[in-house]
């Protein structure tokens, strides 16, 4: 970065760290609301059960206003599995007593209680797991998060304390922060890692944007590696070797196109640093139909989304299955010679979104490629599956089919699709009797479709 970008991002992050960072009542407030908790832990849990409170809290990168908290139950290895589970959540259930405070069941590897602590002003996860020493000796994924928090209260600094707020907040805002399947994003452990590997976040920015692949990191010995074995071995191009468990890659959960947009970003940032890319391209929500309607008539595109109903389940099992859908549908398109620009896969509520924008295009007939004709038992079995096509004809030694379309426009498609007639039911997602909305959508899945877009898409206007 140049002495001048240098000195134009330190203002910005002095100026956003004033506004990201909890304030001194905030902190206050969260001390005390664990203190509570744990109070209130200890009245309940055997003395062989330690009570750890983890997370971004105890490690100081907390944002404003995102102070919940993390209270591991860590039980002694001579219990079973079911039994922590089953009595970690009993624990939990039993200090939920104050007028306000509910309780919720929610899952992972298994499963642990959600508390919205009314009477505290606070949301805190009690998760049960086992207490180790040795990442060896672990037998649930969670048993290493408490060695987590350990190792990064231990070596980061106060200043990148505050730098992992800002790559957060970053992040957040450029809809690259999360871990979920959904977002397919930055998770917070990762982000530690990223800014204690690279010592700051004025240095992580600089080295991100002139990422190779792969990316090779190691962050316990801070060294950066070259070895392909690892790219198989974790089957990934984006590798940050946990420093607690050495068989653990932390960015497995970033898609590619996470990574690259990151990489864009930095690119964009380190050139000419500004505040604005702390609050992303955001729009008003009350404009989003006419900001759709105006992306549509700028590009010349339809936009086409279907409607259907998903299972009050977990999104992180409901959006995969949505998404590999409008994988399906898109794919079909494409076979039939229609052209897809963009496709997204969307949850609102109990309603699944697959969006997709197209060139107007009329495709009567379509080819059908076929097989070399050096290869005479294929080439004559082309034929005779194709007997019905309008006509024949050689690319080369290549043989096709000239066949009519069973859909003259990609309308008549998409009218197709959302009937069930080309996909119909797959596992969750039953596409059969969904709704076809064509270049207009009610306000509540325009807001969705064009904040979708906003970051697909961010040169849009």
């Amino acid at each position: 970065m140049k002495p001048g970008a240098e000195k134009a991002a330190r203002a910005v992050f002095v100026r956003e760290l004033k506004e990201i960072k909890p304030t001194k009542q905030e902190l206050e407030e969260s001390v005390y609301s664990i203190n509570k908790l744990t109070s209130a832990l200890k009245k309940v849990v055997p003395k062989d059960v330690e009570i750890r409170v983890v997370g971004s809290v105890v490690r100081g990168t907390q944002l404003r206003g995102e102070s919940d908290v993390d209270v591991f139950l860590l039980f002694p290895k001579k219990y079973k599995r079911e039994r922590i589970t089953k009595e970690g959540l009993d624990y939990a259930k039993r200090i939920v007593k104050e007028k306000g405070d509910t309780y919720e069941v929610k899952y992972a590897e298994h499963p642990y209680a959600r508390l919205y602590l009314g009477s505290l002003g606070v949301r805190a996860d009690i998760v049960p797991a086992f207490n180790i020493d040795n990442i060896e000796d672990m037998s649930t994924a969670v048993d290493r998060s408490p060695m987590h928090a350990d190792f990064m209260s231990k070596h980061l600094s106060t200043g990148q304390r505050d730098d992992v707020r800002l790559l957060k907040h970053l992040l957040k805002v450029q809809g690259l922060y999360g871990a979920e399947v959904i977002t397919s994003g930055f998770s917070g452990y990762l982000c530690e890692l990223l800014v204690y590997h690279y010592g700051s976040l004025t240095a992580l920015l600089e080295k991100a944007a002139d990422f190779p692949l792969p990316i090779l990191l190691d962050p316990k010995s801070k060294a950066s590696l070259n070895d392909p074995s690892l790219v198989k071995r974790f089957n990934s191009q984006f590798i940050v070797i946990d420093p607690i468990d050495r068989n653990r890659n932390v960015a497995a959960g970033v898609s590619l196109e996470t990574l690259a947009r990151f990489v864009m970003l930095c690119r964009a940032f380190t050139r000419k640093p500004d505040i604005g890319f702390f609050y992303g391209r955001g729009f008003d929500s009350g404009k989003a139909q006419g900001l759709l309607a105006n992306f549509i008539k700028k590009t010349g595109l339809d936009m086409y989304v279907i409607e259907t109903k998903v299972p009050d389940k977990s999104e992180d099992i409901v959006w995969p299955q949505l998404r590999k859908v409008t994988e399906l549908v898109e794919g079909l398109a494409q076979r039939s010679g229609f052209s897809i620009y963009l496709s997204m896969s969307i949850i609102v509520g109990r309603k699944g979104l697959m969006v997709f924008f197209s060139p107007k295009e009329i495709m009567k007939t379509r080819m059908q490629k076929g097989p070399s004709v050096f290869i005479r038992k294929a080439q004559e079995a082309f034929v005779k599956a194709h007997s019905g096509s309008i006509a024949m004809t050689l690319r080369g030694d290549t043989i096709y089919a000239l066949e009519k379309n069973a859909h003259e426009d990609i309308g008549q498609f998409m009218k197709s699709a959302a009937s069930g007639k080309i996909v119909g039911k797959r596992k969750d997602v039953d596409v059969r009797g969904s709704r076809l909305f064509v270049n207009s959508l009610p306000k509540e899945y325009a807001d969705a479709v064009y904040a979708e877009l906003n970051e697909k898409a961010p040169q849009i206007s």
